[in-house]
């Protein structure tokens, strides 16, 4: 299946293993620094060293990484694990990316971390300042980091290095989003919320709320009350993304509209969204289509 943005399959973050070479197109600063924390921070427990490209004009340290993950403490040992390399000592008097050189840092990276004994090299980034000519985008940066995009994917295959290319889809046209998606692999997300033999919940951000899949029964209320309190904070509407929801029983469908008249009192709404026929018409039976705070979105074709 093919998702949006040409990316063949969603890949949490915390499932990514040695060779695979992943993006994540973002359109905030939180759901940026919530995925690279768990990048890094599962970098410390798979005994992996990381390499941060940073698009800082200045020379800076890991603190600029621990900055973009909204790091407030670091656990020991991750420091002396992370290096911090500025992308601009990759472009060209222009302005220009040099994927050649940046690929023969990067192999230099790999090789040294594998004799120091580490599992892997994780490598992240935010790739759009190798994007702009001059301050704007322009078409010979496309065709360059495209370059090294291939270059990348062919090296960390065979070395088994691992990374994630990050792209501020804030910044980039959306050609060039469809582009950069489709020479990878996998688009990243969040690890979930929860993740049972029976349920999966995934923090969302475009827009802001939850994926829910799986079967809500009375085991599984607890789990779901406390991935919406995970978002209970955010401002606005929030959005439940329901298409694979196989079974949702009576309570797990109240908790959803105690979780709707909260909204309403912040005065934001929950849309049920690609709800299964049969729950839709559970929902429209007992009344609760008129909870306050709930929107029903369009129906999942089955």
């Amino acid at each position: 299946m093919v998702h949006p943005n040409g990316v063949r399959r969603r890949v949490h973050v915390g499932d990514l293993q040695p060779g695979d070479h992943a993006c994540l197109l973002f359109g905030s600063d939180e759901e940026r620094a919530s995925i690279l924390r768990d990048f890094v921070l599962g970098g410390l427990d798979a005994e992996d060293k990381i390499l941060y490209l940073s698009g800082a004009e200045e020379s800076t340290g890991p603190g600029a990484l621990w900055e973009e993950c909204r790091l407030t403490s670091v656990p020991g040992g991750l420091a002396d694990r992370v290096e911090v390399v500025r992308l601009a000592e990759f472009l060209s008097g222009c302005g220009q990316l040099e994927p050649a050189a940046l690929m023969r840092r990067l192999r230099s990276a790999a090789e040294r971390s594998r004799e120091e004994g580490y599992r892997a090299l994780r490598v992240a980034g935010d790739l759009c300042a190798a994007l702009h000519e001059h301050g704007a985008p322009g078409a010979l940066g496309v065709a360059r980091l495209l370059r090294y995009e291939a270059l990348l994917a062919e090296e960390f295959t065979s070395s088994g290095a691992l990374a994630v290319c990050q792209y501020d889809i804030r910044r980039c046209e959306p050609a060039a989003l469809d582009a950069f998606a489709s020479v990878h692999a996998g688009s990243v997300e969040a690890d979930p919320l929860v993740r049972t033999a029976e349920l999966v919940v995934v923090r969302t951000y475009r827009p802001q709320g939850l994926r829910i899949e799986g079967v809500v029964d009375a085991g599984a209320h607890r789990r779901l009350r406390d991935a919406l309190r995970s978002v209970a904070g955010v401002r606005g509407d929030v959005r439940l993304e329901m298409s694979q929801v196989e079974f949702l029983d009576l309570g797990g469908l109240r908790l959803l509209m105690t979780f709707a008249r909260a909204r309403a009192a912040r005065h934001a709404t929950v849309e049920l969204s690609a709800l299964p026929p049969h729950l839709r018409q559970v929902i429209t039976l007992v009344g609760w289509d008129r909870t306050p705070g709930l929107r029903l979105g369009d129906v999942h074709a089955c």
